[in-house]
Parts: structure tokens; C-alpha cells; sequence
């Protein structure tokens, strides 16, 4: 059974069952005169996107949008496939990233390196789009899907250098991409920054957060996972926890090596998600976050090797 919720007016959640690990991947639904999917999901997760579409009320005749906040894979990886089976839908990428869902090798070449065959087992084909179904989104450039509904895209590096997180005007909420990290688990969730290579920047990844907090939302949308409340205090969380990891990584260096900083941060990570273990409902979610090699888990060695290149460290 796909998990669906309407978490804001005319927004809805789909689990898309990432990885088979439920509460750890949202696509969004906006219903309005015009229909959008923010984020595709894998392909792995194509059957959960389509049923939560289909529950919904909507046929894939009806969607007009797919909206891209970033080309990785868990975000993007299903966009060809979804293309093939909603025939009117406009894919819509930032423009640094649009000519990676026409011609993936590149990327596919990069997921491999950076976190190696099996990430590529788990989110399946990559189906190549034709180039007249992908429109190219700079900041600043809006979408109106009705009167009470225009989507605001905001540019956001530091994650990655092609995010977009986007602005709804009917809810003031903001699809965050992965521009916020994640934020998992019940109530108020665990918020975690997400410092993976190869392209985390962090000087990049705290202007971005400032220029959201400017928009003054009232809610956030993440990826990763569902809608959170305290949209101002969860912004200056992540810039927090940026600046303290930044600082483990300069006290450690001299003494005990980059190595050694990187498995620091990780630990802390995995301190911060030990609720999760104690929560019935997420032990399996949390033996997902600790266990295998997410972008969470290898975020400490992402933000070693940024800071191994900031300052000219081998």
C-alpha cells in the first residue's frame, strides 16, 4: 500500500518507498489548474510514485510537470522513466544539470565513483529524456500552476551546484531538495546536513540557507522527509551544525589526521540518530542511515575532502 498525505492545501506527500525503506524518500503532488511532481524518485521507486499519483485521483495523462530540485540519482534517477509514462509532462532541471538527464553517462560515470556499482543497482535504469521535454531553470524563474499557486525557483549550491529548491505561494512553504539536509523521524524530526561528495561546499551551503531564511516560510518540504514545521529555527539549526563539524574537522587535523575528523562527524551522526533505534516504528530506517553507505554516512568524508581542497591539504 503506498502512503499518501496531504500535508499542505493542494500538496501532497508520496512515500516513494526509497530503497525499500519507507519514511525515508518524498515526492510531492501539487494539485492545482495545472499538476506537478516535485522530484521523481529512482527508478526503483517508480511503482510507489505511479500508485501514489493514481491514489490521488489523477491519471498520468494529468500531470503537466516534473520538477527536478537536483540530478542525484535518488531524486532524479526515475525522471526518464516517469517521462515515458506521463506523455504531456515538461521535465523541468536546473540549468546545470539539464543536460545530464539527456545524456546521464557522465553522471552515472560519477554515482559509481563517488559511491560506488551498488548505489546504481539500487535505483535502477536511468532512461535518457528527449531534449525537447527538458526546460533549462534559472533562479528567480517562476511557474504558475493557478492564480493562489506560482512556484518561486530558488538557485541553492552547496549540496550541489545544480539544486533548486522551490517557493509555493499558496502554503508560503519551500521545497528544500536536499539544500537542508534531512530530517527524519517523529515530531519535530532529526535534522542532519548532507555533506557528501563530491561537489559539498560549505561556504555555498550556508549563504544559500541565509538567502532562504530571507523568504520567511512557514514550513519545509524535504526529500528527506515529509513537511516540518519551524522553518526559521531548523535553517539556523543546519548552519549550526555545519559550523561545529567544520570545527571538529580544524581541531582534529593537526593532531590526529583528516581520517580520523571524518569518522568524528560520523559518529556524531550517528548520536544524533539514536532515537531512532529506540522508536519501533524507525529502527529500520535508522539500520538503513547507520549501516550501509548513504549520503549521510559518507557526509563526513564529503566535507574532509572540501575541506582538504579549501586548503590545499593532500
Amino acid at each position: 500500500m503506498v502512503y499518501t498525505e496531504e500535508v499542505a492545501e493542494n500538496v501532497y506527500l508520496i512515500d516513494d518507498n526509497l530503497y525499500s525503506v519507507p519514511g525515508w524518500g518524498s515526492v510531492y503532488l501539487l494539485k492545482e489548474d495545472k499538476t506537478a511532481l516535485i522530484d521523481s524518485g529512482p527508478t526503483t521507486s517508480m511503482e510507489a510514485v505511479i500508485g501514489g499519483v493514481r491514489k490521488l485521483g489523477l491519471g498520468l495523462n494529468d500531470i503537466d510537470h516534473i520538477i527536478i530540485t537536483h540530478i542525484h540519482l535518488d531524486h532524479a534517477g526515475g525522471a526518464g522513466t516517469l517521462a515515458e509514462e506521463m506523455p504531456r509532462a515538461q521535465v523541468l532541471v536546473h540549468h546545470k544539470g539539464a543536460r545530464h538527464m539527456v545524456s546521464p553517462e557522465r553522471l552515472l560515470k560519477g554515482v559509481v565513483e563517488a559511491q560506488g556499482q551498488d548505489m546504481m543497482v539500487k535505483c535502477g535504469k536511468v532512461v535518457p529524456i528527449d531534449q525537447e521535454r527538458v526546460k533549462s531553470i534559472y533562479g528567480d524563474d517562476v511557474l504558475e500552476l493557478s492564480p493562489r499557486q506560482v512556484l518561486k525557483f530558488i538557485d541553492a549550491p552547496g549540496h550541489a551546484p545544480h539544486e533548486l529548491c522551490i517557493h509555493e505561494s499558496r502554503n508560503n512553504g519551500l521545497f528544500t531538495g536536499d539544500a537542508l539536509g534531512v530530517c527524519v523521524g517523529p515530531g519535530d524530526g532529526i535534522l542532519l546536513p548532507v555533506t557528501a561528495p563530491p561537489n559539498f561546499d560549505l561556504e555555498q551551503f550556508i549563504s544559500t540557507i541565509e538567502r532562504l531564511m530571507d523568504l520567511d516560510a512557514s514550513c519545509l518540504y524535504f526529500a528527506h522527509f515529509c513537511r516540518r514545521e519551524k522553518a526559521q529555527e531548523n535553517m539556523q539549526l543546519c548552519i549550526s551544525k555545519l559550523e561545529d563539524w567544520n570545527t571538529v574537522i580544524a581541531e582534529t587535523l593537526e593532531k590526529e589526521g583528516l581520517d580520523t575528523a571524518a569518522k568524528k562527524i560520523s559518529a556524531l551522526e550517528i548520536a544524533d540518530l539514536e532515537p531512532l533505534k529506540k522508536d519501533s516504528s524507525y529502527q529500520r530506517l535508522y539500520k538503513y542511515m547507520v549501516d550501509t553507505r548513504t549520503p549521510v554516512s559518507i557526509s563526513g568524508t564529503g566535507f574532509v575532502k572540501y575541506y582538504r581542497e579549501k586548503h590545499g591539504i593532500r
